[in-house]
Order: C-alpha cells, then structure tokens, then sequence
C-alpha cells in the first residue's frame, strides 16, 4: 500500500493560504487579495481613530457653543445697562463672536483647536475682568452672565489645551467665579456663589476626563493600526522573497544541475547532444526568470498547458504516455501553468533517473475537474520513502511541492519502495498563491 505524503509535513512547506502576490513595495497590489488571508486594514473601520475624535469633540463644542450663545444671548442684553458702555459692550461681542468661530470650525477641522483655545481665553479674560465692567451692582435674582458660559469656556479648553493646561484652566474658572460672585459688584452671593463653584468644577472636571480619556484610546488604536501596517508589509516583503528562493531553487535544480549531472554521465554523442541541448534550455529558463515580469503572460487553456507537457518530455532519455483524460476551456494564469508544467516534467525526469529503465511504465495526465486542473505523474517503478530523503535533496521539496504550493495549488506524493509513485498535482481556479 502506497504512503501518502503530507508537503506540508513531510516537506517543512507552508501552507499557503488563499492571497494574492504581494507587490515589491511592500503591499499586495489593487484588486488583489492578501497573501496572507484578508487585510484586516481593508473593508473594517476602526471604531475610534484620533480624527474621529478630533472630529467630534469640535461638532461637540461647536454644538454647544452656537447653543448656550442663542439661549442666553436676551438675558446678557438685559444685563448690558449695569455693565461699562464700552468694555461690557466690547466683552460680550468678542465672546460671541469667538462662539461663531467654534461653529465654524466644525466645519473646517484645521481650526478647530484655534477656535477652542481662542473661546477659552477670551472666557477667562471676560471673567477675570468682571469687577472692572460692572458698573452698578446686578440685581440679586441674576446671576453675572458669564456664568451661563463657564461649562463652553471650560469644555473649550479641555478640547484645545493640553492635558496640564486644561486641568489648571479648569480648576482656575470655578475659583475665579467664586471669587467674583463674593464680591458686591458680583452679587455677594456668599454660600450660593460656592455651590455653583463646585458645580462648575465637577461638570468641567467631567469632560475633561472624558477627553483625555477619548483621546489616549484614539492614539492607542492608531499605534496598533500603525504596528499592524509594518507587520503586514514586512509579511509581505518576506513572502516575496519566499516565493522567489523557491522560484529560483526550482530552477537551479530542474535545469543546472540536472544537466550538469547530464553532462557528466555522457558517454555518448547522442547524449552530449542532449546535455549540450539542456544546457542551452537552463540558460532560457535562468535569463527568463531573471526577466521575469508577472502579469504580463496572457493566460493558457488546459489543453495548451498538456501540449506544453508533452513537448518538454520529449528530451527524457525514457519514454513517458500520456494517459487521455478530459480537459474544457478552462484558461489559468501563466504563471500556475508554468509551475504546474515545471512541476510535472521534474517529477518525470525523477522518474527516469530513479525509478527504473525503459521496462518502467511510466505515464502523465492532465485533466480539467470543473474549475480545477489536476496533472498525475506516476510510474510502477522503484518508489522511494518521501520521509528518508535528505534534506540537502531539492527536487521533490523545492522543485513539485513548493512550486505549486507558491501558485495556490496542492501537492501530494504517494510513494512506497517497491510500489513505484504517484506525484498529483491540483490548481483551482478559487485559489491564488
């Protein structure tokens, strides 16, 4: 009973997952899938990024903002006859108009952080100066009016400021309100101007948390994002040069060293024909892989990858039948077809060289199964154990197993001293390397 071996076991080969070749720079190319899977960073929005919080702490402060200077703008008029014509005038303007300024930049987010520091700012100096612009005591059932625009001058600095200068802001408003409010020019408000001191503190201190809370989750979502991205180019760029030390492994043995090998053992003119005939084949392959330039070969159908078996196994020194076997019109990409091609012709001059002589019946066939093309190499030969082959050997391991598996395809030996060996090769048409 043959043995089947595993590649991916038995070989040391990944296993290739279903993706697409990466491009040199380091991404796989558009319209193509990843080499490794899906692209996490493709199609999935993460759900908190730093602009997005930019963004919606600038709709927020602009909200409230263009808000609380609509509802309170009647109640500041009526307070303007207590207040100093120029200064109260002057102070309630620039504060309104520094409103205007967030709701504006909500919608051009490069200003947003100039128009939150500007709102603040111009809140504590309205503040500071209150005793300065009253004129006669405001009436004890009103309380001054910046008071109504304490939590947009402290939420404007936590979005603006950093972390330590919103913190000192926050805590400087409320003290400064208190301040004011036990004054008789702002109302000697005594244990009321206290409690909404403390108000104010706890709402301001509340978004401030909340911000740098927001915001550190943000930057800490764009560094794994960021981390992600040099993972996955760095996975990119090494399986490109996977793909291509196995391309080129490949090719050393199924053309150098094998004619070399040729070479040698000709005894013969008809085999110093040969040798000299597969020197010139390993210089082609070893200039076209130096040219090599994916995606530019048009594909080929089933029956053109059979006939191109065909032909390459007329240099074998043994003869090789071709079983017959359905095929469609199925086209696949140049590149699958010349690793299945490559593939199936090294596992037949193993054959020859290993196997047996002419008394070893040997045979090739390529079949189209719906959308999957298979090619069976097989001969009733010596056999070998897959298991016991040095790992020096790079025709099974390098030259069929891995030049497949580096297309997206499958490949499986059965073999068995004494039992002769079945090498069977599988593309689908759903798979890329």
């Amino acid at each position: 009973m043959a043995t089947t071996a595993d590649p991916a076991r038995s070989a040391g080969a990944p296993v290739p997952s279903s993706a697409g070749v990466g491009t040199g720079d380091g991404g796989p190319s558009a319209g193509e899938p990843a080499p490794f899977g899906i692209d996490p960073l493709r199609g999935v929005r993460p759900a908190i990024t730093q602009a997005s919080v930019e963004r919606l702490f600038a709709i927020l402060i602009a909200v409230t903002a263009i808000g609380f200077g609509a509802l309170y703008a009647p109640s500041v008029v009526h307070q303007l006859p207590y207040l100093d014509p120029l200064w109260g005038a002057v102070s309630a303007v620039a504060l309104g108009a520094s409103f205007l300024f967030v709701g504006a930049s909500a919608f051009v987010q490069r200003l947003a952080q100039a128009a939150q520091i500007t709102c603040a700012l111009l809140f504590l100096v309205v503040l500071v100066t209150w005793p300065l612009t009253v004129r006669a005591p405001i009436p004890g059932d009103q309380a001054p009016w910046p008071w109504w625009f304490c939590t947009v001058g402290s939420t404007a600095a936590a979005m603006g400021f950093a972390p330590w200068r919103a913190t000192v802001y926050t805590a400087l408003v409320p003290a400064v309100y208190v301040s004011v409010r036990l004054t008789p020019l702002g109302g000697d408000a005594g244990v009321s101007a206290v409690l909404q001191g403390v108000f104010t503190a706890i709402l301001s201190g509340a978004v401030l948390v909340i911000a740098v809370l927001l915001r550190r989750a943000a930057a800490a979502v764009d560094a794994a994002q960021a981390t992600a991205v040099r993972r996955y180019s760095h996975a990119i760029r090494e399986h490109a040069t996977e793909v291509e030390r196995v391309q080129v492994d490949a090719i050393v043995h199924d053309s150098v060293l094998t004619t070399l090998l040729s070479a040698a053992r000709a005894e013969t003119p008809e085999a110093e024909a040969l040798a000299a005939r597969m020197a010139r084949n390993a210089i082609d392959h070893l200039e076209a892989a130096a040219a090599d330039l994916p995606g530019e070969a048009p594909p080929v159908t089933v029956h053109d990858l059979r006939v191109r078996i065909v032909d390459a196994l007329g240099v074998l020194a043994a003869s090789v039948r071709l079983r017959d076997a359905p095929v469609g019109g199925l086209r696949v990409p140049s590149t699958v077809a010349d690793a299945l091609a490559s593939a199936a012709l090294q596992a037949c001059v193993n054959s020859v060289q290993h196997a047996g002589g002419p008394e070893v019946e040997r045979w090739v066939r390529v079949e189209q199964r719906g959308s999957a093309v298979h090619v069976e190499v097989g001969d009733d030969g010596a056999g070998f154990d897959l298991a016991a082959v040095p790992a020096a050997r790079l025709g099974v391991r390098r030259s069929i197993i891995e030049r497949v598996q580096a297309v997206g395809g499958t490949a499986v030996v059965a073999s068995n001293p004494g039992a002769g060996t079945r090498i069977r090769l599988e593309w689908s048409a759903g798979a890329t390397a």
